[in-house]
């Protein structure tokens, strides 16, 4: 049985990220076919799950001030004990870019060992265009491309193999100079819950003061994203503006200072509720996802985002941005699909399809039905171990037809 080290990369001080649960969650559905330990820069998850862990040590590199710095410049620096434990493994799988320095120093620690490694490609559309969504002027943009876009490009050169969310990042890593090597589709999964409790419901939903479901009422529609500003919640909140219907909009996530949450909330009208949640449990996105109507989701950049299947599954349809692969994700039978970046689209849309709420439950019947038969974790887990086969089969005949060094000749002379 191979054994495999599923090495997390993520900022430390983050609590929510949805490539790394992506990666444990995958891990852990891989424990049925090898042996997998995960190191993640993350910690142990409440959950540990049935795989191996190593405990990872992280730290910034010593003599900057870094307590001057706010997360997210600090986040491109962090280190961790993870390029000194590869060897022993025959495959190490990469999930997460960032911090990217600290991906390009695990891949480089694995070519010294003689150890392949595959990348799944959580983030990988965030990083091709990171420089366009966040507005970065031109140093800023050098920045990007130095610390973030330069040393995922020197990872992914050096892959064995790139086991892509959806067929959209096939591009993203040719462009990066992938060449030689495996490229497969291992998309993320979904567990499928069980059935829900209303009793329970009816209580996680008071915590937010939110009423139970009103055919008649107002459209409930969830976001559910990091704040961060390719996930589109300025947009979400704009487009809000240009409805001409009662809504309710749950905003779920964990907040950020930067953010003018009062600004934007006290330009919309009376009839217009937001409730912003802060982080919340697994339980509580469960029936805040059951409560809604729509899920909406205007990311600006997002290769496969893990949240979507999750709404999916929870039997919510999802208006969602064409980027990435989240047109692989949702077809019109249980979603639709807008442009990036345009409030009014995403406004014409949500009045669209609240006309209707009697077809967003039959999209939400979809949606449930697509992921528990196209995007499982166990469907992936199988993809991902004969993806593993090929690669280590691969290395092995490259090994074989290695020229072995010449020794050198015997002196004749020194026979006699």
């Amino acid at each position: 049985m191979i054994r495999v080290l599923s090495a997390i990369v993520v900022p430390p001080h983050m609590s929510v990220s949805g490539g790394a649960r992506a990666g444990e969650m995958l891990s852990a559905a891989l424990h049925a076919h090898c042996r997998i330990d995960v190191a993640s820069m993350m910690g142990s998850p409440e959950d540990p799950g049935p795989c191996g862990r190593l405990a990872v040590r992280t730290h910034l590199p010593p003599g900057l001030p870094w307590s001057r710095l706010p997360n997210r410049y600090r986040s491109l620096f962090y280190r961790s004990d993870i390029p000194g434990r590869v060897r022993g493994y025959d495959l190490v799988h990469l999930h997460n870019p960032m911090p990217s320095l600290e991906m390009a120093r695990i891949a480089r620690a694995a070519r010294r060992a003689g150890v392949p490694y595959v990348i799944s490609t959580h983030g990988f559309n965030e990083v091709a265009n990171g420089g366009s969504i966040y507005g970065f002027g031109p140093a800023r943009r050098a920045l990007w491309r130095g610390l973030v876009h330069g040393p995922v490009a020197e990872a992914v050169r050096g892959a064995a193999g790139i086991l892509a969310l959806s067929p959209a990042d096939f591009d993203i890593v040719r462009a990066m100079g992938f060449r030689d090597g495996l490229m497969e589709v291992v998309p993320n999964g979904v567990a499928v819950p069980e059935p829900a409790d209303p009793g329970e419901d009816a209580i996680l939903l008071a915590r937010f003061a939110l009423p139970a479901p009103d055919p008649a009422g107002p459209l409930t529609l969830m976001f559910l994203a990091n704040h961060t500003p390719n996930k589109g919640l300025p947009v979400l909140l704009r487009s809000l503006q240009a409805l001409r219907r009662p809504v309710q909009l749950i905003v779920g996530g964990e907040t950020r200072p930067e953010i003018d949450y009062a600004g934007l909330l006290g330009a919309l009208a009376p009839d217009q509720r937001v409730v912003v949640t802060g982080r919340l449990s697994d339980a509580e996105v469960g029936a805040l996802m059951r409560r809604a109507d729509l899920f909406v989701f205007p990311t600006l950049a997002d290769t496969l985002p893990l949240v979507v299947f999750e709404a999916m599954a929870q039997g919510v349809p999802v208006l969602a941005s064409a980027v990435g692969g989240i047109p692989y994700q949702i077809d019109p039978s249980c979603g639709q699909l807008v442009p990036p970046g345009d409030p009014a689209a995403l406004a014409a849309a949500v009045e669209r399809l609240g006309q209707d709420r009697s077809r967003l439950r039959r999209m939400g019947l979809e949606a449930r039905a697509r992921v528990a038969t196209g995007f499982t974790w166990a469907a992936a887990a199988s993809k991902a171990h004969e993806a593993y086969g090929r690669v280590l089969a691969a290395s092995e005949r490259a090994t074989e037809h290695q020229v072995p060094p010449i020794a050198p000749a015997r002196s004749t002379a020194a026979g006699r």
